[in-house]
């Protein structure tokens, strides 16, 4: 999938259910990773960090947790490659104030990607 994130986005903390390789070809993408918490398996913490810019590449392993930023004032690109059906994986995410999980809603992403298109236009006209 070729995916642009627009300036200063940020998509919640999220699995894939499956390996990916993410490459950016424009702008910076960060990676917040996370892991489940011992103590509770439907919350996560914060376990590294990881930025991403122009030529950079990350592989992640099936079981990765992840939340990405767009930290810069234009249009990050990057090619990602899913070991899978991307949109129909049982996946997950995590709720980005109580870090609880709740099952992925594919459309929710997408309409947060339509959201972020739209502010990011409305900012370009005035």
């Amino acid at each position: 999938m070729n995916v642009i994130w627009a300036p200063k986005m940020t998509i919640f903390p999220h699995n894939h259910d499956m390996w990916a390789v993410i490459g950016i070809y424009s702008g910076r993408e960060d990676n917040i990773f996370w892991r489940r918490l011992p103590t509770d398996s439907h919350r996560v913490e914060a376990a590294g960090a990881k930025s991403l810019r122009d030529k950079d590449c990350v592989q992640l392993g099936r079981d990765i947790i992840h939340s990405v930023t767009n930290p810069v004032g234009r249009l990050t690109g990057a090619i990602h490659v899913y070991g899978g059906d991307f949109f129909n994986a049982n996946r997950s995410e995590w709720d980005p104030e109580s870090l609880l999980e709740r099952p992925c809603d594919p459309e929710r992403i997408v309409q947060i990607f339509d959201e972020e298109n739209y502010r990011m236009a409305a900012t370009a006209r005035g």
